[in-house]
């Protein structure tokens, strides 16, 4: 599996882990631990290992006049009772690049045959960037008692990113395997 995204610089990554460790600690939730603090431009997709040489020639390939995008971190919100994040304030650019991201992507994988694992495909829901703090693996109940928590948290943080990250899961954690300086 992979995944491209913004990665967070290492400052609001540690700031953001210590939301994520106080969720396994008090609910058990540790999916969210297996990645970095990002921003998620293509979610999670299945393709064979021998297209992965494509796959980073295509982020090496890509081009934008859209770098440097300023993002605002601002608090707390959530989808349902399944996912409690830090809000990416509305950005404009930040759209314009998760556009050219994943049009640039769908072209050369689409037309791999169904044998090479996969498609890579435009997401079905409306592009809502945000850094997870725990997702799928908290229970419904606990969720009541960690959005209580979360909204009373008040967060404000802001980094420049130039920068898109390509990730694929090993042994439980994902990992930046290239990375397309823009």
């Amino acid at each position: 599996m992979y995944y491209l995204a913004l990665v967070c610089p290492a400052a609001i990554d540690n700031k953001v882990q210590r939301y994520k460790l106080w969720m396994r600690d008090h609910f058990g939730c540790t999916l969210a631990l297996k990645s970095a603090a990002h921003i998620t431009l293509i979610p999670p997709f299945w393709l064979h290992h021998e297209s992965e040489k494509l796959l980073v020639e295509t982020l090496q390939n890509f081009q934008t006049g859209l770098f440097p995008i300023e993002i605002l971190l601002h608090n707390f919100s959530h989808f349902s009772n399944r996912v409690i994040f830090i809000t990416v304030t509305e950005n404009h650019q930040l759209s314009r690049l998760h556009n050219e991201v994943e049009n640039h992507f769908i072209q050369p994988f689409h037309s791999l045959p169904r044998l090479s694992g996969g498609i890579i495909k435009p997401d079905d829901r409306p592009f809502h960037p945000h850094v997870t703090i725990a997702n799928r693996d908290i229970r419904p109940g606990d969720f009541i008692k960690a959005w209580e928590h979360f909204s009373k948290e008040k967060l404000e943080e802001n980094f420049q990113t130039g920068a898109i990250s390509l990730l694929k899961l090993s042994p439980g954690k994902w990992n930046v395997i290239a990375e397309k300086q823009c």
